[in-house]
C-alpha cells in the first residue's frame, strides 16, 4: 500500500514542504533525515520513511507498539488486543475495522493529528 495516496496524494511542492517540517534536507537531488547517520535518499523514499515514523507514531494512541524494523525501514507494530505482530498497512486496516471507518479516512486524521502536533 502506498502511504501517501492515503494522504491526499501529496504532490511535488507539498512532500518537499512536509519533509522540510520534519527535519529533513535536499543535498544534490536527494534526501538526508533528521539523523546524523542516515544517507541519502530519494524523495518517494524520503517520504515513505517519514510516513511510517508518523503514522506509527499517530497507532501509538490507540495502544499499538512498534515491535521493530526490517533492513529496509519497514515497521512491525504489535496488536493492543492479542499481542500479535503486522505491518503499518494491516495495523491501518485492523484499526480502522475497530473504529468502524475506512482505511483512507482514518490515515489521513492519523496524518493530520502528527502534522498538527509538531
Amino acid at each position: 500500500m502506498r502511504l501517501e495516496r492515503h494522504v491526499g496524494g501529496m504532490g511535488r511542492a507539498r512532500t518537499q514542504h512536509y519533509l522540510r517540517q520534519r527535519g529533513w534536507v535536499e543535498v544534490d537531488g536527494e534526501w538526508q533525515g533528521p539523523v546524523a547517520a542516515s544517507e541519502p535518499v530519494s524523495m518517494s523514499r524520503a517520504l515513505h520513511h517519514q510516513l511510517t515514523t508518523d503514522l506509527s507514531a499517530a497507532l501509538a494512541g490507540f495502544g499499538w507498539k512498534v515491535a521493530g524494523y526490517s533492513p529496509r525501514g519497514y515497521v512491525a507494530l504489535e496488536d493492543p488486543l492479542d499481542g500479535s505482530t503486522c505491518s503499518l498497512p494491516a495495523a491501518l486496516r485492523r484499526q480502522a475495522r475497530r473504529q468502524k471507518c475506512p482505511v483512507k479516512e482514518l490515515t489521513y486524521s492519523l496524518f493530520l493529528s502528527q502534522w498538527v502536533e509538531t
